[in-house]
């Protein structure tokens, strides 16, 4: 997350609730708002908190890691 800066973009779901985006500075433009998350997901879908979603089109690519 240190990579990311929150913008002032958000969205809401009636099933999965407010949605929070953030950009990749490194990314430059093309990277504006490329990444979401669901921070207070409803409880129906409580598995998504603390996960992020990426533009494919917006980022180069996306490489998970395990959780240490």
């Amino acid at each position: 997350m240190s990579l990311l800066q929150r913008t002032d973009h958000a969205t809401y779901c009636p099933y999965k609730g407010d949605c929070t985006y953030f950009s990749i500075p490194l990314g430059g433009n093309r990277s504006v708002n490329a990444v979401w998350s669901y921070e207070t997901p409803h409880a129906a879908v409580a598995a998504i908190k603390d996960h992020l979603a990426f533009y494919p089109d917006r980022v180069d690519a996306i490489e998970e890691r395990p959780v240490e």
